[in-house]
């Protein structure tokens, strides 16, 4: 069996795609599987072990129309439409696949030919998994979100924290996101960092994905003095890397933090106003201040001006993430 995921974008939600894939392959062995994506989000997907092509869209109609051909001319058995969006919508009907799948809360059914219930609830990796019931596989096994780097991105990282002088006692700080109201206040992100560096005898790396995004990280760098800024900021793959040799990561509701999830390493994510995008488990811990309406799913249009950060302090923060990290640690000091 062909199959074709299609996740356009957002950076996060194509991550957390990932599990399709490796699950398609477990439950059907010799089928080939084929994922539609953003240029940009291309990184996360490739030496993925169980996606045996990508293919790529950019904006603009002329190059959809490109992509109609290449998609048509795969003859695709299944396309699973994870996106749902006007031109996923278009390249699933135009596939000509015999099953063209897609959630039930899709406003316009005309292009599919499956409209799965999504029953799961919970972790979002795992709700999408759902749409596997339109091939055969009804109670697919849960696997992680994966992102793969090469011997190369894990050298050029290795090299930098020899010149720092780092080595394997750090840990990341990602205090940004792509949103602003889905972002912890910089101050209390520094004091935190300051706070964990201390107790654990490691030095903070702090990261940021876009120049505009800089003078956060700058700012968290004034409350957390012996941090360090990673000035230019790696490669996906290279970011992955950093996050798997670190000894723990903290990070807003972000691509980051999907990203240190995928590396299996010990992950703080501070939360506010969202819920469903991560599993707590023993590696990953939630910290949410605990106001009545969390999550409440509405970052956007929030009637109490996202108290649910500003009135997260960073002694809320450590009182439940160091007992979380000492799990690992086994002890205050390395």
């Amino acid at each position: 069996m062909k199959i074709l995921i299609i996740q356009i974008k957002q950076l996060g939600d194509v991550l957390l795609s990932t599990p399709l894939a490796e699950a398609i392959k477990y439950h059907l062995p010799k089928s080939e599987v084929h994922f539609l994506t953003s240029k940009t989000a291309e990184e996360i997907l490739s030496l993925n072990p169980f996606i045996d092509k990508i293919y790529t869209l950019k904006e603009g109609l002329i190059n959809e129309i490109k992509v109609w051909f290449k998609i048509r001319s795969e003859r695709y058995d299944a396309v699973l439409d994870i996106q749902r969006t006007g031109r996923s919508k278009r390249i699933t009907l135009l596939s000509k696949a015999k099953i063209r799948a897609a959630f039930d809360d899709v406003r316009d059914k005309f292009y599919y030919t499956i409209i799965v219930d999504q029953i799961t609830s919970g972790y979002t990796a795992f709700e999408r998994l759902d749409i596997l019931k339109a091939i055969g596989i009804n109670n697919p096994k849960h696997f992680m979100p994966k992102l793969f780097f090469s011997e190369a991105d894990l050298n050029k990282v290795k090299d930098y924290l020899t010149r720092q002088g780092l080595f394997d006692n750090f840990f990341v700080v990602s205090p940004t996101a792509r949103k602003p109201n889905k972002m912890w206040q910089a101050e209390d992100f520094g004091r935190t960092a300051q706070a964990l560096a201390e107790y654990f005898n490691l030095t903070p790396i702090i990261v940021y994905g876009t120049e505009k995004e800089k003078p956060i990280a700058l700012r968290v760098k004034e409350f957390a003095k012996s941090s360090i800024v990673l000035e230019k900021p790696f490669s996906i793959k290279q970011f992955a890397a950093l996050v798997k040799l670190s000894r723990f990561f903290i990070g807003n509701d972000s691509f980051a933090s999907h990203v240190a999830v995928s590396q299996q390493t010990k992950t703080i994510v501070i939360c506010g106003p969202t819920g469903g995008w991560f599993i707590e488990d023993g590696n990953t811990i939630l910290i949410y201040k605990g106001l009545k309406c969390q999550p409440c799913g509405s970052a956007d249009k929030c009637p109490y001006n996202l108290e649910c950060y500003k009135t997260l302090t960073d002694r809320d923060v450590l009182k439940k993430a160091i007992p979380f990290l000492e799990q690992t640690f086994d002890g205050k000091s390395q």
